[in-house]
């Protein structure tokens, strides 16, 4: 099947205890289809990414949530996008790329000076868009994954 390229129109939602649910089952769907096993603590306990400054963000289209993305604060300055995913029937309508456009301007509202993502070499598409947001490869070490899977590090400087 070939992806199509229309923009599907979302609304970025923040995150709500209604959207628990949805957060959980997206990443380990994602996960699970990608890495083949779920291992993230995240996702039965998504109130301490917001506890800890960050954000969960989720994209809703008619009543639907089809994507979600958090936003880890790892100091004032510096913020990791994670457990991002957008349900299969959604993807290549630019859902992530919405999301990741909303991300992009939280970090930068929050006066941060660079936002990151630890993902896989064999995610060309994500790499892709993430690139096309200006992120760059910098140094990668196996430590800051828990996936065995992932193997680089991109970052997009802010200031």
């Amino acid at each position: 099947m070939e992806a199509t390229t229309t923009t599907l129109k979302v609304q970025i939602l923040d995150f709500s205890p209604a959207f628990r649910d949805d957060f959980k089952r997206l990443n380990i769907e994602w996960m699970t289809a990608n890495f083949g096993k779920n291992t993230d603590n995240h996702l039965d306990n998504p109130e301490a990414i917001i506890k800890n400054g960050g954000y969960i963000l989720f994209a809703e289209h008619k009543g639907q949530i089809v994507g979600t993305c958090a936003i880890l604060k790892e100091s004032n300055k510096i913020f990791e996008i994670a457990d991002m995913s957008v349900t299969p029937e959604f993807r290549g309508r630019n859902v992530g790329k919405q999301l990741l456009s909303e991300a992009i301007e939280r970090v930068r509202k929050a006066n941060a000076r660079e936002i990151y993502v630890v993902t896989s070499s064999k995610l060309t598409i994500s790499l892709e868009m993430f690139k096309t947001y200006g992120f760059r490869e910098t140094g990668f070490d196996a430590e800051m994954s828990i996936y065995d899977a992932t193997d680089i590090k991109m970052t997009l400087n802010l200031k």
